[in-house]
């Protein structure tokens, strides 16, 4: 049997290292996550106990930190603050974060990794900058100007395997001259009721039997479930949420009930059984309701649906394990691009 090759990856703008995970189940060697949020590189280094970490605002990294790693960097990947590209943000074309990925660019110069994978919101695609510039545009020409080519694609989080329909550009530098093919899409979506089927309420601790095997592949070894804890609502919270019926949302409150603001589509959404999910944002503040009980969705089930392995322990409050979660590239999305980048490098 041949050995895969371990190729080296550096992740900026980790988190809580989603991304990480997915190559990192592909049998790449994640050698450093660098970030700027204590608890999402607190959670990162729990669950990549053998990669080194940096706190650090990437603004700050000199030239010669990147050039003085140990060892060769073949992949860089990357999620930079997606939040001033969003749909549901101010969409502001000063915000200063929608230049950081002007970081990424100036890793991968000083590193001369020959792939650079950066992913963020498809607002970005439409997103123009102070100058009037598409954003989109600038990313591929910043990168270009340092020796690479670039492909992208929109691609969709459930046609790889993953239960909620999370839409995210990704953008594939690389040095020669053949075009990088992204995943194939898989032919079977997996719905919210076969991602948290198996979970019990948050009253019990114990597993029901797995019933597919989406669930045997999340079911963690030791049996525990971690983060998996109710958030405590109001009596007005909870009467709220009990009117809306599966697949419903705020609409299907009367408005003597609903006095809360927020006419997003996706507030107080109770998840369908029989689709995927919608996409993961903060669950207590948007109000991603269980398809079943009356509540929130925990953090862990919130996982379930970003993909991660239920043995993925998440550091830090309730609050923030949502944040976290929401901000995470989901594992089997990650896991399917890493497989692509691998047959591109292996079939050079």
């Amino acid at each position: 049997m041949r050995v895969k090759h371990k190729y080296n990856v550096i992740d900026l703008f980790s988190g809580i290292g989603g991304f990480s995970k997915g190559f990192e189940n592909e049998g790449f060697d994640i050698k450093l996550g660098i970030d700027n949020w204590p608890i999402a590189l607190k959670t990162f280094k729990t669950n990549h106990k053998n990669t080194e970490i940096l706190l650090e605002d990437l603004t700050k990294i000199k030239k010669n930190y990147y050039e003085d790693l140990p060892y060769k960097v073949d992949i860089i990947i990357a999620g930079p603050p997606c939040q001033g590209f969003s749909m549901a943000g101010k969409r502001q074309e000063d915000d200063i974060r929608n230049r950081l990925f002007n970081e990424v660019v100036r890793a991968a110069k000083y590193t001369k990794a020959p792939i650079v994978i950066i992913e963020n919101v498809v607002g970005l695609v439409s997103m123009k900058d102070i100058d009037g510039n598409s954003v989109k545009d600038r990313i591929i020409h910043s990168l270009k100007e340092v020796g690479y080519d670039v492909d992208y694609k929109i691609l969709t989080a459930s046609d790889y395997g993953v239960p909620q329909n999370r839409r995210r550009v990704v953008f594939v530098a690389h040095k020669n001259n053949k075009a990088f093919s992204f995943p194939k899409e898989s032919v079977k979506k997996v719905t919210v009721g076969e991602a948290l089927g198996n979970l019990p309420d948050v009253e019990s601790k114990k597993y029901t039997k797995p019933e597919n095997n989406f669930q045997q592949y999340l079911e963690s070894s030791s049996k525990k479930i971690y983060n998996h804890t109710k958030m405590n609502h109001s009596k007005a919270v909870s009467d709220r949420i009990a009117l809306v019926p599966e697949g419903g949302n705020w609409r299907d409150i009367p408005p003597e009930h609903y006095r809360v603001g927020g006419t997003h589509s996706n507030n107080y959404r109770r998840l369908d059984r029989s689709k995927p999910s919608i996409t993961i944002k903060h669950a207590t503040k948007s109000m991603i309701i269980h398809p079943v009980y009356d509540r929130v969705i925990t953090a862990r089930e919130a996982a379930r649906l970003q993909s991660f392995q239920d043995d993925f322990f998440i550091e830090g409050s309730s609050f923030e394990q949502h944040q976290q979660l929401a901000n995470a590239v989901p594992p089997l999305l990650g896991a399917a691009i890493a497989k692509a980048v691998r047959e591109y490098i292996d079939n050079e």
